[in-house]
């Protein structure tokens, strides 16, 4: 009976440290939601090196962009949002300037003592830091270059790379834009985004460092900066040689020289691979707005951060900073995809220093890296998004079109935006 009763105490033990073991090892569970497909790609090529690390098992789900944001409000306010989002940093309509109206965390407390977040650029981290909180780890930089076709400048007697401002840029333009053909330019000099601050415009209102909001994220339409940037640029609008931004005919329109040059994020550089079959096709820094300015700005991008459905935000910290910013892993990134990490750190690799064939040998990579260095930047805050794409594009068309003054959009326009405040 004795004999029974020890052999069941060890098997009952042995049953108990088999639980005790399996409990140990069980891998926590981690939900990221992403819409970004390129991006997930990378995710799932290294999801295993990610789980094996950090001991956790990464269930990665696509969730469509134009459903992104009213889908993970929904799964918050019931208890099923996810762990980590991967979302844009424009337009994000996510981060909010108190912590306690924000979905996701902020992560001051492990920037503040991360070796690796000072590696990363101060002017993309800006584009992600509301209310003085950090709220997310950029993925990109995007620093913006104006890529062009040597030979058609050069045609009309114009070496585009001695070009420092962007007055000087446009003054060349009238003369490129002279040919024309039933009546219109045959080349036209950067295509724009006719509907208000975006693409080419929303680029050089960072140059010039023309702010929409204050530092404490209030409405500033109004200020001189801002008032004189509109009227420049509409200035140039109406002299006739910007063509409208085509993005399904984009590379074709700069290979059959409609457009001699644009401004290009990293991301859109491939746009010039069918004319640099064909054209001298080179890379250079923007012009700048005004005499000591930034030669760049930034455009596009994402940023992953840790929601409040997270239960433990102190292991997912390392985990998005390792996805995002693994030496290793970032050089493939810019490998495969044109695209310059924002962790300083690799910059001086020599990967980043080839010769690219596309543009005559020039090095990308290297001009990229030396452009994130100049990055501007800019005031955000929770009205940015619906002051820019609403608030100041709706009187921006009216502005355009001659139907009212810039001083009259802009008033409108900030009215507007206030009354967000109410």
């Amino acid at each position: 009976m004795l004999r029974r009763s020890a052999l069941v105490l060890i098997v009952a033990v042995l049953m108990i440290a088999c639980m005790l073991s399996t409990g140990a090892m069980a891998k926590e569970k981690v939900v990221l939601w992403s819409f970004a497909a390129n991006n997930i790609a990378e995710w799932e090529a290294r999801e295993a090196d990610i789980e094996a690390k950090f001991n956790i098992d990464l269930v990665i789900e696509q969730v469509a962009q134009n459903a992104f944001v009213e889908t993970l409000q929904a799964a918050m306010m019931d208890g099923t949002g996810p762990d980590i989002i991967e979302w844009m940093i424009e337009e994000n309509r996510i981060l909010n300037a108190d912590p306690k109206q924000c979905i996701v965390v902020p992560l001051d407390k492990y920037v503040e003592k991360s070796e690796v977040f000072k590696n990363v650029v101060p002017g993309r981290v800006a584009w992600v830091t509301y209310g003085g909180h950090v709220y997310g780890l950029p993925h990109d930089v995007h620093p913006c270059v104006l890529v062009y076709n040597d030979d058609l400048w050069k045609s009309v007697g114009v070496d585009l790379a001695t070009i420092e401002t962007w007055d000087e840029f446009f003054a060349a333009a009238v003369k490129l834009a002279e040919k024309k053909q039933d009546g219109r330019p045959v080349h036209y000099a950067l295509p724009h985004i006719a509907s208000g601050l975006n693409g080419t415009m929303f680029m050089i209102q960072q140059q010039a460092g023309a702010q929409v909001l204050d530092e404490n994220g209030m409405p500033i339409l109004e200020n001189a900066e801002f008032k004189a940037f509109v009227e420049k640029w509409l200035e140039w609008v109406n002299l006739g040689v910007m063509c409208e931004w085509d993005w399904g005919n984009f590379g074709s329109l700069f290979a059959n020289g409609t457009m001699a040059a644009y401004a290009s994020p990293d991301w859109y550089l491939a746009q010039a691979d069918e004319a640099a079959q064909k054209y001298n096709i080179k890379v250079r820094p923007l012009p700048v707005y005004k005499a000591g300015g930034p030669r760049t700005a930034s455009w596009g991008g994402t940023f992953m951060a840790i929601t409040k459905a997270a239960k433990n935000p102190d292991l997912l910290y390392p985990v998005i900073e390792y996805m995002q910013y693994d030496e290793s892993a970032i050089k493939v990134r810019f490998e495969e995809t044109d695209m310059l990490p924002p962790f300083a750190g690799v910059w001086d690799s020599e990967l980043f220093q080839q010769p690219d064939p596309r543009f005559g040998g020039q090095k990308v990579g290297q001009l990229l890296a030396e452009m994130a260095k100049e990055m501007p930047s800019v005031n955000t805050g929770d009205l940015f998004w619906d002051v820019v794409i609403h608030d100041f594009s709706t009187q921006y068309t009216e502005m355009a079109a001659g139907r009212i003054t810039v001083d009259e959009g802009l008033r409108r326009a900030q009215e507007a935006a206030m009354r967000r405040l109410r």
